[in-house]
């Protein structure tokens, strides 16, 4: 990757930035005991972890042998969402923890980088502010670019570029960061730079087939492509 530090640093939430495994596989599962599917496995769980909830769920409720397309799978797939909505408001929050080593990736970023850090998730922007302050985390964000809590899917290239267009970084100087495929394609079909990290759902695979220009293993190898060398600060 060409070494040109961004103006706009834009995180993935679940599984870039906070450990939501249990969290998100809790409220999957009571979900589905509510509509009374069959439990998922821990892997099909973890591949739960990224994409947009009512993809997830319509999914698994089509695996199981129901059309959300009719009346009856549409009202299956509305009462999921529904229930695991308020399973994760009722514990989600406190399932859930930062990634270990982001924080203070994060505060460095906050103190010494120009230009800005955001959030871009799948997640609701109304679950997704909270859980942030939940946490302590929200104070190094500039900006919570998520989606409606509709019935909509917002794919992550649109709301990727709603973040672009609100900060008015050129997509060059810009950078999408997260643990998933749908990041890594987010960034590239927006015209920015693409970091796939190792500590979420997806493995090195999935995100090299996506195009991802950088793969890390750990936060701190992101600190090279986020920050500043310190001797062009101060110019």
């Amino acid at each position: 990757m060409t070494v040109v530090t961004p103006l706009l640093r834009c995180f993935d939430l679940d599984g870039c930035v906070i450990v939501s495994d249990a969290a998100i596989g809790d409220a999957i599962r009571h979900a589905l005991e509510v509509v009374g599917l069959p439990m998922p496995g821990d892997e099909q769980l973890r591949a739960a972890i990224g994409p947009p909830l009512i993809t997830t769920l319509g999914g698994m409720i089509r695996e199981a042998g129901h059309d959300t397309g009719t009346d009856d799978g549409s009202a299956m797939l509305s009462a999921a969402v529904d229930a695991y909505r308020a399973r994760y408001a009722a514990v989600g929050f406190d399932l859930t923890r930062p990634v270990p080593g982001v924080t203070g990736l994060l505060e460095r970023l906050r103190a010494t980088a120009s230009g800005s850090t955001v959030i871009v998730t799948a997640k609701p922007t109304a679950v997704a502010e909270p859980l942030l302050q939940h946490l302590g985390l929200r104070h190094l964000f500039d900006a919570v670019h998520g989606v409606t809590m509709g019935p909509a899917v917002e794919e992550k290239r649109v709301t990727l570029a709603r973040a672009l267009m609100a900060t008015g970084v050129d997509a060059r100087r810009s950078v999408m960061i997260g643990d998933r495929s749908h990041d890594v394609l987010a960034g590239r079909s927006c015209g920015t730079r693409t970091v796939g990290v190792l500590w979420g759902a997806g493995d090195r695979v999935e995100l090299e087939r996506a195009g991802a220009e950088l793969v890390v293993e750990v936060p701190e190898d992101l600190a090279p492509v986020l920050l500043e060398p310190p001797s062009s600060r101060g110019r």
